[in-house]
């Protein structure tokens, strides 16, 4: 009787201190006016976010991403510590990022930024995961890092004395071991004195210290003003960023209370102390609860199947409808360019016959011009000169006359004789 009564006062205490507003944990059923699955009622969907029945994918392994999952009521406590869960995984084997953040700060809304997906000034604390490690900074960074600013600071302000440490908590989805069960935890404790953060990289129940910061210097009241936020981003190289739970609590003995409990939990408890009959009846149930999961399941498969094959013969149909225009645009586009060349070249044709006679005309009235100089000279020349041949020059004139009559003569007298 006093261990039942013990055990509901540790119930009624975990349900008093755990923060709902705050916490979220699968299978996801609320849906937003939308239509859109939401991970609870208290918390906003943001950027490329999607939530899924099982987990939320803040953003695909797709480049330039950002999602967030903001909640819409403050702590309201003066202390906090959660333990959130989470799977980074990609198909990228050397080249991946960027990684996940959780935000514990005075941003009532989510403000997209370039840290990690959130702002860079902001009040309160932040947690990064970061899977990206920059060879030209590699001394600076820390795959977990908490970052503390008073809204002021600046990225390089807050990592002048880097807190956090190494872990490898990121899953390459192409490794034959991979499977969704695949996951990292992370605890954080806050409180007006410290930070703690420690660190479960593969979901093992082992815990490692990774940093803990003394005296954060923020107001005394801050937390009890502070939202929760989860962001991821991704830029040139990219990961799946999944988050899967997140259990917030006002007091850390309560969260620890809460977790020993958890590993007791099983899904089919064994009934020990009871009769064959109870215990077959128990199974019996269990097994029709199965097998009604298992025909929804089915039905809820075959609906998807159905819609994934209407989404692509749809969208075949379109690509078709597509090509067929494409191919009429080739074929008027090919008409337009035949027609321009076509044109272009005889126009350019005649342009270059023009310019070809234009330009042999100017050539042949130049050599006409200067074939006349040249003579004009020549025979300018000739005139000055003449009276230094004239006389020879007759002289051989009559000479061939007086050849060309004695010829003539001898020609006549041979005919008169007949030998011709």
């Amino acid at each position: 009787m006093r261990l039942i009564s013990f055990l509901s006062l540790c119930m009624g205490l975990v349900s008093c201190t755990k923060l709902e507003y705050q916490s979220f944990e699968p299978p996801f059923e609320d849906i937003d006016n939308s239509g859109q699955r939401m991970v609870g009622k208290f918390w906003r969907t943001a950027g490329h976010a999607v939530v899924n029945s099982n987990f939320a994918r803040l953003t695909p392994d797709r480049q330039s991403k950002k999602g967030a999952l903001w909640s819409r009521k403050p702590l309201g406590v003066p202390q906090y510590s959660c333990i959130i869960k989470f799977r980074i995984s990609g198909q990228g084997k050397n080249f991946f990022g960027d990684g996940i953040a959780l935000w514990i700060t005075q941003q009532s809304y989510y403000n997209a930024g370039d840290l990690h997906g959130s702002q860079e000034k902001f009040l309160g604390v932040g947690v990064i995961f970061d899977t990206f490690r920059n060879t030209e900074n590699i001394n600076a960074h820390r795959d977990v890092t908490i970052l503390i600013n008073d809204g002021e600071k600046t990225f390089e302000m807050m990592t002048d004395d880097i807190q956090g440490c190494n872990a490898n908590f990121r899953f390459h989805a192409e490794r034959a071991d991979f499977s969704v069960t695949n996951a990292a935890r992370a605890k954080v404790v806050i409180d007006n004195e410290k930070i703690v953060v420690a660190i479960d990289p593969v979901n093992s129940g082992d815990w490692t210290e990774c940093a803990t910061v003394v005296n954060p210097g923020l107001p005394r009241d801050w937390l009890t003003k502070a939202y929760v936020g989860v962001t991821a981003s991704t830029g040139q190289l990219a990961d799946n960023h999944d988050v899967i739970s997140l259990l917030s609590f006002s007091e850390y003995e309560v969260l620890e209370q809460e977790e020993e409990k958890r590993k007791t939990i099983t899904p089919f408890p064994v009934a020990i102390g009871e009769d064959t009959e109870t215990r077959l009846h128990r199974i019996e149930e269990k097994i029709n609860s199965l097998v009604t999961q298992f025909e929804t399941l089915s039905h809820h498969v075959e609906h998807e199947l159905a819609s994934v094959d209407d989404h692509i013969s749809n969208m075949v149909s379109k690509l078709e409808k597509r090509e067929d225009k494409a191919e009429g645009r080739i074929e008027d586009l090919e008409a337009v360019i035949k027609k321009e060349v076509d044109g272009t070249l005889e126009s350019r044709l005649n342009r270059l016959e023009l310019q070809l006679n234009g330009n042999m005309n100017r050539k042949v009235k130049g050599m006409e011009s200067q074939l006349n100089k040249q003579l004009e000279s020549s025979l300018e020349s000739s005139m000055t000169s003449a009276g230094s041949w004239k006389l020879p020059f007759l002289i051989i004139v009559v000479l061939l006359l007086a050849s060309a009559i004695g010829l003539f003569i001898f020609y006549k007298k041979l005919i008169k004789r007949h030998i011709l």
